[in-house]
C-alpha cells in the first residue's frame, strides 16, 4: 500500500527546518583578537616576524551558503583564523590569496608573533 504524500511533506519540512537551522552559525571573534592583525600576502616583511603556524579558516556548507552572504562568511572565515591565531599566541595573521568557491569560504594564512 502507498504512502499519501501528505505523510511526507511535515517529514521533509522538519528535515528542512533542521537542516537550516545549522546554518545560521558563523564564527564569532573571541575577545581581543581584533589586536591580531590581518595582513595580505601583498603586504608586509614577515623575516622579522616568528611563525607559529598554519591556519585554514573556513565557512559555509553546501547546504547552507544561499541563507549565509557572502560577506557574513568572510568574515567567519576571518574570525576564525584570528581565533586561532590568538590561540597559538601569535599577532598577525598573514592571509594567501583566497581560494575560489562556490558554497563557502576559505582562507589560508600563517600566523605570526611580529614586534
Amino acid at each position: 500500500m502507498m504512502k499519501s504524500t501528505q505523510s511526507i511533506y511535515p517529514k521533509l519540512a522538519v528535515a528542512f527546518a533542521k537542516l537550516t537551522s545549522l546554518s545560521a552559525c558563523i564564527t564569532l571573534p573571541d575577545a581581543k583578537t581584533e589586536e591580531v592583525a590581518v595582513l595580505w600576502s601583498e603586504q608586509g616583511d614577515m623575516d622579522v616576524c616568528q611563525l607559529k603556524g598554519t591556519l585554514i579558516g573556513s565557512q559555509g556548507h553546501w547546504y547552507d551558503y544561499i541563507f549565509i552572504s557572502n560577506k557574513d562568511l568572510t568574515q567567519g572565515a576571518v574570525n576564525q583564523l584570528r581565533n586561532e591565531a590568538k590561540q597559538l599566541g601569535a599577532n598577525t595573521v598573514f592571509l594567501y590569496k583566497p581560494k575560489a568557491f562556490a558554497t563557502s569560504v576559505t582562507l589560508l594564512a600563517n600566523a605570526y608573533v611580529c614586534p
